[in-house]
Protein backbone atom coordinates (compact mmCIF):
# COMPACT_ATOMS: atom_id res chain seq x y z
CA UNK A 1 0.00 0.00 0.00
CA UNK A 2 1.62 3.29 -0.96
CA UNK A 3 2.35 6.14 1.53
CA UNK A 4 -0.62 8.67 1.48
CA UNK A 5 -0.19 11.85 -0.51
CA UNK A 6 -0.51 15.48 0.71
CA UNK A 7 -2.76 17.81 -1.48
CA UNK A 8 -0.82 21.66 -1.32
CA UNK A 9 -2.78 24.53 -2.64
CA UNK A 10 -1.37 27.13 -5.24
CA UNK A 11 -1.10 31.26 -5.09
CA UNK A 12 -2.86 33.32 -7.49
CA UNK A 13 -2.31 36.14 -5.92
CA UNK A 14 -0.59 38.52 -2.97
CA UNK A 15 -1.98 41.59 -2.10
CA UNK A 16 -0.91 44.16 0.33
CA UNK A 17 -2.18 41.95 3.45
CA UNK A 18 -3.71 39.05 1.55
CA UNK A 19 -3.16 36.12 -0.44
CA UNK A 20 -5.71 34.63 -2.64
CA UNK A 21 -5.06 31.07 -3.19
CA UNK A 22 -6.48 27.76 -3.76
CA UNK A 23 -7.67 25.66 -0.31
CA UNK A 24 -7.94 21.82 -1.19
CA UNK A 25 -11.17 20.99 1.51
CA UNK A 26 -10.33 24.09 3.49
CA UNK A 27 -13.00 25.84 5.47
CA UNK A 28 -13.74 29.76 6.80
CA UNK A 29 -11.97 29.84 9.57
CA UNK A 30 -9.37 27.30 9.37
CA UNK A 31 -5.37 27.42 9.57
CA UNK A 32 -3.50 27.61 6.39
CA UNK A 33 0.67 27.35 6.63
CA UNK A 34 2.34 28.99 3.63
CA UNK A 35 5.40 27.50 3.18
CA UNK A 36 8.25 29.00 0.86
CA UNK A 37 11.88 27.71 0.77
CA UNK A 38 13.05 30.84 2.95
CA UNK A 39 9.74 31.93 4.87
CA UNK A 40 6.77 30.14 6.35
CA UNK A 41 3.77 32.27 7.35
CA UNK A 42 0.48 30.68 8.68
CA UNK A 43 -2.58 31.90 8.22
CA UNK A 44 -6.39 31.67 8.63
CA UNK A 45 -9.14 31.04 5.76
CA UNK A 46 -11.87 34.56 5.57
CA UNK A 47 -13.66 34.14 2.74
CA UNK A 48 -13.73 31.56 -0.41
CA UNK A 49 -14.95 32.34 -3.73
CA UNK A 50 -15.32 29.19 -6.40
CA UNK A 51 -11.83 27.65 -6.41
CA UNK A 52 -10.02 30.02 -4.61
CA UNK A 53 -9.77 32.02 -1.16
CA UNK A 54 -8.66 34.98 0.68
CA UNK A 55 -6.42 33.99 3.57
CA UNK A 56 -5.29 36.69 6.00
CA UNK A 57 -1.60 35.88 7.32
CA UNK A 58 -0.65 36.56 10.96
CA UNK A 59 2.60 38.47 10.02
CA UNK A 60 4.23 39.84 7.11
CA UNK A 61 4.31 38.54 4.11
CA UNK A 62 8.10 39.04 3.02
CA UNK A 63 9.84 35.97 1.25
CA UNK A 64 6.58 34.86 0.12
CA UNK A 65 6.17 33.91 -3.43
CA UNK A 66 3.94 32.30 -6.09
CA UNK A 67 6.35 29.14 -5.45
CA UNK A 68 4.95 28.95 -2.08
CA UNK A 69 3.26 25.81 -0.98
CA UNK A 70 -0.56 26.50 0.76
CA UNK A 71 -1.07 23.88 3.69
CA UNK A 72 -4.84 23.49 4.96
CA UNK A 73 -4.33 22.23 8.38
CA UNK A 74 -8.15 21.72 8.35
CA UNK A 75 -8.01 22.57 12.43
CA UNK A 76 -9.47 26.10 13.70
CA UNK A 77 -7.49 28.92 15.04
CA UNK A 78 -7.33 28.54 19.08
CA UNK A 79 -5.91 29.95 21.41
CA UNK A 80 -5.05 28.84 25.05
CA UNK A 81 -7.43 29.68 28.05
CA UNK A 82 -6.75 28.54 31.87
CA UNK A 83 -5.87 29.83 35.10
CA UNK A 84 -1.74 29.33 34.02
CA UNK A 85 -2.41 32.80 32.14
CA UNK A 86 -3.30 34.57 35.18
CA UNK A 87 -0.64 37.68 35.68
CA UNK A 88 0.73 37.20 32.04
CA UNK A 89 0.59 39.69 28.83
CA UNK A 90 -0.45 37.37 25.87
CA UNK A 91 -0.77 37.82 22.36
CA UNK A 92 -3.87 36.18 20.21
CA UNK A 93 -3.25 33.19 20.75
CA UNK A 94 -2.84 33.14 24.58
CA UNK A 95 0.82 32.79 24.11
CA UNK A 96 2.71 34.99 26.81
CA UNK A 97 5.01 37.57 25.33
CA UNK A 98 7.94 36.92 27.32
CA UNK A 99 9.21 34.35 24.94
CA UNK A 100 7.73 31.37 27.60
CA UNK A 101 5.34 28.42 25.90
CA UNK A 102 1.72 28.00 27.27
CA UNK A 103 2.29 27.59 30.64
CA UNK A 104 0.40 24.30 32.86
CA UNK A 105 -3.36 24.70 33.39
CA UNK A 106 -4.17 25.98 30.19
CA UNK A 107 -5.76 24.00 27.03
CA UNK A 108 -6.85 25.76 23.58
CA UNK A 109 -9.86 26.52 22.54
CA UNK A 110 -11.25 27.84 19.35
CA UNK A 111 -11.68 31.21 18.46
CA UNK A 112 -15.02 31.35 17.83
CA UNK A 113 -18.04 33.16 19.21
CA UNK A 114 -21.74 32.04 19.03
CA UNK A 115 -24.72 33.69 20.23
CA UNK A 116 -26.06 33.30 23.81
CA UNK A 117 -29.32 31.98 24.06
CA UNK A 118 -31.11 35.17 25.67
CA UNK A 119 -33.13 32.99 27.95
CA UNK A 120 -29.63 31.78 29.38
CA UNK A 121 -29.09 35.13 31.21
CA UNK A 122 -30.40 36.42 34.56
CA UNK A 123 -31.86 39.97 35.17
CA UNK A 124 -29.08 42.44 36.62
CA UNK A 125 -29.77 42.88 40.30
CA UNK A 126 -26.48 43.22 42.03
CA UNK A 127 -24.26 46.33 41.49
CA UNK A 128 -20.42 46.64 40.29
CA UNK A 129 -18.09 48.36 42.48
CA UNK A 130 -15.90 50.36 40.14
CA UNK A 131 -13.90 52.32 42.88
CA UNK A 132 -14.49 55.19 41.11
CA UNK A 133 -16.97 57.69 43.04
CA UNK A 134 -18.58 59.72 40.41
CA UNK A 135 -19.58 56.22 38.19
CA UNK A 136 -20.65 54.40 41.54
CA UNK A 137 -22.74 56.97 42.97
CA UNK A 138 -24.31 58.91 39.35
CA UNK A 139 -23.92 55.90 37.10
CA UNK A 140 -23.92 52.48 39.31
CA UNK A 141 -23.02 49.41 36.55
CA UNK A 142 -24.70 46.41 37.51
CA UNK A 143 -22.65 43.01 37.46
CA UNK A 144 -23.41 41.66 33.89
CA UNK A 145 -23.77 45.76 32.63
CA UNK A 146 -21.74 46.63 28.97
CA UNK A 147 -20.78 49.97 29.03
CA UNK A 148 -18.73 52.20 27.03
CA UNK A 149 -16.49 54.96 27.33
CA UNK A 150 -16.66 57.72 24.86
CA UNK A 151 -13.51 59.63 24.79
CA UNK A 152 -11.52 61.23 22.30
CA UNK A 153 -7.79 61.08 22.83
CA UNK A 154 -6.31 62.75 25.72
CA UNK A 155 -8.93 62.85 27.96
CA UNK A 156 -7.90 60.35 30.84
CA UNK A 157 -9.74 57.18 29.14
CA UNK A 158 -6.62 55.10 29.55
CA UNK A 159 -5.89 56.36 33.53
CA UNK A 160 -9.83 55.78 33.83
CA UNK A 161 -10.04 52.03 32.73
CA UNK A 162 -6.20 51.25 34.80
CA UNK A 163 -8.10 52.46 38.35
CA UNK A 164 -11.32 50.39 37.17
CA UNK A 165 -9.40 47.56 36.87
CA UNK A 166 -6.98 48.12 40.01
CA UNK A 167 -10.27 48.94 42.37
CA UNK A 168 -13.18 46.50 40.71
CA UNK A 169 -14.64 43.86 43.16
CA UNK A 170 -14.23 40.92 39.89
CA UNK A 171 -13.12 37.52 40.24
CA UNK A 172 -10.54 38.02 37.33
CA UNK A 173 -10.09 41.04 35.03
CA UNK A 174 -9.47 39.79 31.28
CA UNK A 175 -8.04 42.99 29.46
CA UNK A 176 -7.97 43.41 25.66
CA UNK A 177 -5.59 45.98 24.08
CA UNK A 178 -6.72 46.24 20.25
CA UNK A 179 -4.30 48.39 18.43
CA UNK A 180 -2.31 50.30 21.13
CA UNK A 181 0.91 51.35 20.75
CA UNK A 182 3.90 49.16 21.63
CA UNK A 183 4.77 51.43 24.54
CA UNK A 184 1.66 52.25 25.74
CA UNK A 185 1.31 48.14 26.38
CA UNK A 186 4.29 48.34 29.14
CA UNK A 187 3.56 51.81 30.75
CA UNK A 188 0.30 50.92 31.02
CA UNK A 189 0.71 47.03 32.57
CA UNK A 190 3.42 48.41 34.49
CA UNK A 191 2.78 52.06 35.39
CA UNK A 192 -0.98 51.78 35.30
CA UNK A 193 -1.96 48.22 36.06
CA UNK A 194 0.95 47.89 38.42
CA UNK A 195 1.00 44.45 40.59
CA UNK A 196 -2.01 44.88 42.12
CA UNK A 197 -3.97 45.25 39.07
CA UNK A 198 -1.99 42.16 37.05
CA UNK A 199 -2.21 39.83 40.23
CA UNK A 200 -6.05 39.96 38.86
CA UNK A 201 -5.40 40.14 35.33
CA UNK A 202 -4.83 38.65 32.33
CA UNK A 203 -3.69 40.89 29.13
CA UNK A 204 -4.37 40.22 25.41
CA UNK A 205 -2.17 42.42 23.17
CA UNK A 206 -2.38 43.04 19.93
CA UNK A 207 -0.24 46.11 18.78
CA UNK A 208 -1.08 48.99 15.75
CA UNK A 209 1.81 47.10 13.46
CA UNK A 210 0.09 43.91 13.34
CA UNK A 211 -1.96 42.77 10.87
CA UNK A 212 -5.15 43.24 11.33
CA UNK A 213 -6.44 39.58 11.41
CA UNK A 214 -4.30 39.47 14.64
CA UNK A 215 -6.19 42.35 16.01
CA UNK A 216 -9.38 41.02 15.43
CA UNK A 217 -8.17 37.52 16.81
CA UNK A 218 -7.27 38.95 19.91
CA UNK A 219 -10.62 40.55 20.34
CA UNK A 220 -12.32 37.63 19.86
CA UNK A 221 -10.18 35.23 22.05
CA UNK A 222 -10.17 37.83 24.26
CA UNK A 223 -13.60 37.47 24.84
CA UNK A 224 -13.06 33.57 24.15
CA UNK A 225 -11.40 33.94 27.74
CA UNK A 226 -14.14 35.30 29.42
CA UNK A 227 -16.82 33.37 28.74
CA UNK A 228 -14.45 30.39 29.92
CA UNK A 229 -14.05 31.86 32.99
CA UNK A 230 -17.22 33.13 33.46
CA UNK A 231 -19.69 29.87 32.05
CA UNK A 232 -17.32 26.79 32.93
CA UNK A 233 -15.68 28.28 36.03
CA UNK A 234 -18.68 30.14 37.30
CA UNK A 235 -16.37 33.68 37.77
CA UNK A 236 -17.39 36.82 38.08
CA UNK A 237 -15.57 38.86 35.02
CA UNK A 238 -14.50 42.39 34.52
CA UNK A 239 -14.26 42.22 30.59
CA UNK A 240 -12.20 45.51 29.14
CA UNK A 241 -11.61 46.13 25.46
CA UNK A 242 -9.49 48.99 24.58
CA UNK A 243 -10.75 49.96 22.19
CA UNK A 244 -13.30 48.76 20.30
CA UNK A 245 -13.04 50.90 17.90
CA UNK A 246 -9.66 49.60 16.69
CA UNK A 247 -11.28 46.42 16.69
CA UNK A 248 -14.05 48.13 13.88
CA UNK A 249 -11.12 49.65 11.71
CA UNK A 250 -9.32 45.60 11.49
CA UNK A 251 -12.44 44.32 10.89
CA UNK A 252 -13.33 46.91 8.25
CA UNK A 253 -10.29 45.77 6.43
CA UNK A 254 -10.61 41.88 7.00
CA UNK A 255 -14.18 42.67 5.49
CA UNK A 256 -13.09 45.07 2.60
CA UNK A 257 -10.23 42.27 1.53
CA UNK A 258 -12.73 39.69 1.06
CA UNK A 259 -15.06 41.37 -1.05
CA UNK A 260 -17.89 43.07 0.96
CA UNK A 261 -19.50 46.26 0.36
CA UNK A 262 -18.42 49.37 2.10
CA UNK A 263 -21.27 50.85 4.16
CA UNK A 264 -20.74 54.26 6.02
CA UNK A 265 -17.30 55.07 6.65
CA UNK A 266 -16.00 52.32 4.54
CA UNK A 267 -17.06 49.88 7.34
CA UNK A 268 -18.76 46.53 5.89
CA UNK A 269 -21.96 44.98 7.29
CA UNK A 270 -20.01 42.30 9.37
CA UNK A 271 -18.42 44.95 10.98
CA UNK A 272 -21.45 45.52 13.18
CA UNK A 273 -22.55 42.29 13.37
CA UNK A 274 -19.71 41.33 15.39
CA UNK A 275 -19.43 43.96 17.01
CA UNK A 276 -23.10 42.99 18.81
CA UNK A 277 -21.40 39.30 19.12
CA UNK A 278 -18.95 40.71 21.37
CA UNK A 279 -21.41 42.64 23.56
CA UNK A 280 -24.15 40.51 23.70
CA UNK A 281 -21.29 37.98 24.99
CA UNK A 282 -21.76 40.35 28.98
CA UNK A 283 -24.16 39.48 31.19
CA UNK A 284 -25.18 37.63 34.20
CA UNK A 285 -25.21 33.84 34.11
CA UNK A 286 -26.68 31.21 36.59
CA UNK A 287 -22.89 30.86 37.99
CA UNK A 288 -20.49 33.54 36.85
CA UNK A 289 -21.22 37.16 35.27
CA UNK A 290 -19.01 39.15 32.32
CA UNK A 291 -19.19 42.77 33.05
CA UNK A 292 -18.56 44.73 29.76
CA UNK A 293 -16.83 47.64 29.78
CA UNK A 294 -15.74 48.96 25.89
CA UNK A 295 -13.86 52.14 24.89
CA UNK A 296 -15.23 54.00 22.26
CA UNK A 297 -12.90 56.66 20.64
CA UNK A 298 -14.15 59.90 18.74
CA UNK A 299 -12.76 61.45 16.61
CA UNK A 300 -13.41 65.75 18.03
CA UNK A 301 -15.74 64.72 20.75
CA UNK A 302 -18.15 63.38 17.67
CA UNK A 303 -20.26 60.87 18.87
CA UNK A 304 -22.04 60.12 15.88
CA UNK A 305 -19.53 58.35 14.01
CA UNK A 306 -20.95 55.23 12.99
CA UNK A 307 -18.87 53.00 15.57
CA UNK A 308 -19.72 54.65 18.38
CA UNK A 309 -23.48 55.31 17.23
CA UNK A 310 -24.15 51.73 16.72
CA UNK A 311 -22.42 50.88 20.22
CA UNK A 312 -24.68 53.59 22.11
CA UNK A 313 -27.56 51.51 21.36
CA UNK A 314 -25.86 48.02 21.58
CA UNK A 315 -24.73 49.00 25.25
CA UNK A 316 -26.47 49.15 28.21
CA UNK A 317 -25.08 52.78 28.81
CA UNK A 318 -22.59 54.95 28.39
CA UNK A 319 -19.70 57.08 30.14
CA UNK A 320 -19.02 60.01 28.04
CA UNK A 321 -15.43 61.31 28.96
CA UNK A 322 -15.55 65.63 28.51
CA UNK A 323 -12.81 67.62 27.07
CA UNK A 324 -14.59 70.63 28.65
CA UNK A 325 -13.84 68.44 32.04
CA UNK A 326 -10.71 67.85 31.47
CA UNK A 327 -9.92 71.27 30.94
CA UNK A 328 -11.17 72.45 33.97
CA UNK A 329 -8.52 69.94 35.64
CA UNK A 330 -11.55 67.55 36.63
CA UNK A 331 -10.67 64.09 36.69
CA UNK A 332 -11.91 61.25 35.99
CA UNK A 333 -13.76 63.72 33.25
CA UNK A 334 -16.94 62.41 32.89
CA UNK A 335 -19.62 64.22 31.56
CA UNK A 336 -22.24 64.31 34.38
CA UNK A 337 -25.49 65.25 31.97
CA UNK A 338 -23.96 63.21 28.79
CA UNK A 339 -23.52 59.58 30.60
CA UNK A 340 -26.15 57.19 31.47
CA UNK A 341 -26.28 53.82 33.08
CA UNK A 342 -29.76 52.08 32.17
CA UNK A 343 -29.38 49.05 34.57
CA UNK A 344 -28.61 51.61 37.49
CA UNK A 345 -32.16 52.05 38.97
CA UNK A 346 -32.76 47.68 39.02
CA UNK A 347 -29.51 48.05 41.36
CA UNK A 348 -29.61 51.11 43.70
CA UNK A 349 -32.06 51.71 46.66
CA UNK A 350 -34.74 54.19 46.04
CA UNK A 351 -33.13 57.23 47.96
CA UNK A 352 -29.18 56.81 45.77
CA UNK A 353 -31.37 57.21 42.84
CA UNK A 354 -33.26 60.21 43.60
CA UNK A 355 -29.96 61.58 45.09
CA UNK A 356 -28.48 61.47 41.91
CA UNK A 357 -31.14 62.86 39.66
CA UNK A 358 -31.46 65.63 42.09
CA UNK A 359 -27.60 66.62 41.68
CA UNK A 360 -27.98 66.20 37.95
CA UNK A 361 -30.63 68.13 37.83
CA UNK A 362 -29.04 71.12 39.35
CA UNK A 363 -25.87 70.74 37.19
CA UNK A 364 -28.14 71.12 34.51
CA UNK A 365 -29.93 73.98 35.31
CA UNK A 366 -25.59 75.95 35.76
CA UNK A 367 -25.21 74.52 32.33
CA UNK A 368 -27.99 76.12 30.88
CA UNK A 369 -27.03 79.07 31.95
CA UNK A 370 -22.99 78.56 31.97
CA UNK A 371 -22.33 81.87 29.23
CA UNK A 372 -24.20 84.18 30.58
CA UNK A 373 -23.05 83.55 34.11
CA UNK A 374 -19.96 83.44 32.76
CA UNK A 375 -19.96 86.77 30.79
CA UNK A 376 -21.30 88.27 34.17
CA UNK A 377 -24.80 89.32 32.78
CA UNK A 378 -26.27 86.63 35.30
CA UNK A 379 -27.34 89.15 38.85
CA UNK A 380 -27.93 86.99 41.97
CA UNK A 381 -30.80 86.89 42.95
CA UNK A 382 -32.70 86.96 39.72
CA UNK A 383 -33.70 83.15 39.62
CA UNK A 384 -33.11 80.85 42.59
CA UNK A 385 -32.85 77.80 40.84
CA UNK A 386 -29.85 79.65 39.30
CA UNK A 387 -28.43 80.54 42.31
CA UNK A 388 -28.78 77.32 43.87
CA UNK A 389 -26.79 75.94 40.48
CA UNK A 390 -24.34 78.26 41.10
CA UNK A 391 -23.19 78.06 44.85
CA UNK A 392 -23.31 73.98 44.23
CA UNK A 393 -21.26 73.96 41.09
CA UNK A 394 -18.12 73.49 43.03
CA UNK A 395 -19.70 71.15 45.68
CA UNK A 396 -20.31 68.50 42.41
CA UNK A 397 -17.02 69.57 41.20
CA UNK A 398 -15.21 68.16 44.26
CA UNK A 399 -17.35 65.04 44.29
CA UNK A 400 -16.53 64.31 40.85
CA UNK A 401 -12.59 64.67 41.46
CA UNK A 402 -10.37 61.45 42.74
CA UNK A 403 -7.13 60.95 42.73
CA UNK A 404 -5.73 57.91 40.69
CA UNK A 405 -4.43 56.54 43.87
CA UNK A 406 -8.06 56.84 45.32
CA UNK A 407 -10.22 53.90 45.91
CA UNK A 408 -13.59 54.76 47.01
CA UNK A 409 -15.78 51.65 47.13
CA UNK A 410 -19.47 51.45 46.27
CA UNK A 411 -21.12 52.43 50.09
CA UNK A 412 -18.40 55.11 50.66
CA UNK A 413 -19.40 56.07 47.05
CA UNK A 414 -23.39 56.23 47.87
CA UNK A 415 -22.71 57.57 51.58
CA UNK A 416 -20.97 60.64 49.93
CA UNK A 417 -23.92 60.97 47.40
CA UNK A 418 -26.58 61.51 50.25
CA UNK A 419 -23.76 64.08 52.10
CA UNK A 420 -23.57 65.87 49.01
CA UNK A 421 -27.33 65.76 48.42
CA UNK A 422 -27.97 67.02 51.68
CA UNK A 423 -25.65 70.30 51.32
CA UNK A 424 -27.50 71.27 48.29
CA UNK A 425 -30.60 70.53 49.69
CA UNK A 426 -29.55 72.90 52.79
CA UNK A 427 -28.36 75.41 50.22
CA UNK A 428 -31.79 75.02 48.41
CA UNK A 429 -33.91 75.69 51.89
CA UNK A 430 -31.59 78.80 52.76
CA UNK A 431 -31.90 80.55 49.75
Amino acid sequence: MGKPYKVYGKIQKIGGIYVEATVPGGKVGDLVEIKSPSQTVFGEIISINGNSAVVMPFSNLYGIGRDAKVDVKGIPVSVYVGEGLLGKVVNAFGIPLDGKRPLLGTKPIEIKLQPINPLMKEKIKEPFDTGIRAINALYTLGKGQKVGIFAAAGVGKTTTLGMITRFSQADLVILSLIGERGREVKEFVEDVLGKEGMEKSIVVVSTADEPPVNKVKAAFASMVMARYFALEKGMNVLFIMDSITRFAMAKRELGLASGEPPTAKGYTPSVFYDLSLIAESCGKFSKGSITGIFSVLVEGDDITDPVADFMIGVLDGHIILSRKRAYENIYPAVDPLKSISRIMPNVVPPEIYEASQYIKSVYATYEKMEDVINLGIYKMGSNPRVDLAVKAKPLIDDFFRQKVQEKVNLQESWQQLLELYNKIKQLEVAS
